[in-house]
């Protein structure tokens, strides 16, 4: 299959017609992962993964296009990190970010990856174990405007979009973003990302707000598909600590950049 997934990368990248194109290819290759195992075993970015195929956007998209999956919003933090380099990842996945820019670093700096969904939660650990690479920290915490519990409604259509909610299941551990970094001991921050499906501001605007000017990152690159959900306005927050906002991608994520 992995001839498949390379001809689907390619294709992908080729505007709209190769979008098109590579919905053909998926919908035949389900037909041959009809008769083959779910998970598999590839090499993206030099770097070794165990992927689903199904059941969770963030692994196809690794899977089936990786060259288009964030690429912009990756690269912009992968130029940033050398030396002493923190990062954290509120929503980490199966380590896409973590694990790449933990490879860029080479040992040095730190990366902590924060991600409550413990099936996800498993991938993540096993992913970074393959390839021998040393997170500072993983948390199986979800973040939000106070310590204590969340609960957290499962989606096993699309593991990754589990999200914090008032009718979820699972009882989970919930820190502030700022407790998280004072527990680690940092004394600086050089990039956040949050992917946390609409629960965004409630792990930024209290960070952004109480934080002060050393532990506030570089840049901030924060899902925005689900704003209609925000509570809080975290993007004047941001502005009013010095923050300009640079772009906002075709993946739906927005860049901020701390000027000075």
């Amino acid at each position: 299959m992995d001839w498949l997934y390379g001809v689907m990368n390619r294709i992908y990248k080729q505007g709209y017609v190769g979008r098109r194109a590579f919905g053909r290819l998926y919908w035949l290759e389900r037909l041959f992962a009809a008769r083959q195992r779910t998970v598999v075993d590839v090499q993206r970015f030099g770097l070794h993964w165990r992927l689903h195929r199904f059941g969770n956007v963030s692994e196809s998209r690794l899977l089936r296009r990786p060259d288009s999956f964030e690429a912009e919003e990756i690269a912009f933090i992968l130029d940033l990190a050398v030396g002493n380099f923190i990062f954290i990842d509120v929503g980490a996945n199966c380590g896409y970010w973590s694990l790449r820019i933990a490879k860029k670093l080479a040992g040095k700096g730190s990366v902590i990856a924060i991600e409550p969904q413990p099936v996800m939660l498993e991938r993540l650990q096993f992913n970074a174990r393959i390839n021998a690479l040393h997170l500072n920290h993983i948390l199986g915490c979800t973040v939000g405007i106070q310590s204590g519990t969340a609960m957290l409604k499962l989606d096993e259509r699309n593991l990754g979009r589990s999200r914090v909610s008032d009718t979820g299941s699972l009882c989970v551990e919930m820190r502030t973003l700022l407790e998280i970094v004072e527990w680690a001991a940092l004394n600086h921050v050089d990039a956040i990302k949050v992917d946390v499906e609409g629960h965004e501001d409630r792990v930024l605007e209290p960070f952004l707000r109480n934080a002060v000017d050393a532990l506030l990152p570089k840049v901030i690159v924060a899902e925005c598909s689900w704003s209609a959900s925000w509570e809080d306005d975290w993007l004047t927050c941001a502005r009013e600590r010095g923050y300009r906002e640079i772009k906002r991608t075709r993946h739906h994520n927005v860049i901020l950049v701390r000027e000075g």
